[in-house]
């Protein structure tokens, strides 16, 4: 496990006390708060790939199933977070250029998929209500926390872009 990978692990072990002790509690209008643990799930799946995304998510979501509040059946947010992981990181190794829009559609599918896995897996409290009253504020929430949330996470797996200075010219005399 290189260095890279241990400051990913600690990232989400932070963001998900954030989440749980800070943003579960806010006082936002509707039901629901942003899932930052899916949008950091994300960014590094849009900067690791398909694999180490579903990785990310399957160990995001085994943890964040035995951390209160917890109503549903264990490994449900696991498959979720696994699920949106993989999607996350096969889109960005075939278009590297969407970074933004997948960010976006999966931060949006976060919570349509946890509704559909939920009523796969029989979750009584999934009903008409939750699905028209709980699952628009929190696909909202997630839309407006992706862009911020997803930007640091990709900057924080990435790491410190290293510039080479060229001297001056040094492309214009036609060597590279």
């Amino acid at each position: 496990m290189g260095g890279r990978d241990v400051l990913s692990a600690g990232l989400l072990l932070l963001v998900m006390v954030v989440q749980v002790t800070i943003v579960n509690r806010l006082p936002l209008p509707g039901a629901g708060a942003p899932d930052l643990v899916l949008l950091t799930v994300v960014g590094y799946a849009l900067v690791r790939g398909a694999v180490a995304g579903t990785v990310m998510g399957f160990c995001a979501g085994l943890v964040g199933d035995v951390l209160p509040p917890v109503a549903h059946v264990l490994g449900q947010y696991a498959l979720v977070l696994c699920l949106i992981g993989f999607l996350a990181g096969r889109v960005a190794e075939s278009r590297p250029e969407a970074g933004q829009l997948v960010a976006l559609t999966c931060a949006a599918a976060g919570p349509v998929v946890a509704v559909a896995v939920g009523v796969l897996l029989g979750d009584d409290r999934i009903g008409h209500s939750m699905i028209t009253t709980m699952l628009p504020p929190a696909i909202l929430y997630n839309v407006l926390a992706a862009p911020p949330m997803v930007w640091a996470v990709t900057r924080i797996v990435r790491g410190p872009r290293t510039r080479t200075l060229q001297p001056a010219g040094y492309l214009a005399r036609g060597r590279t």
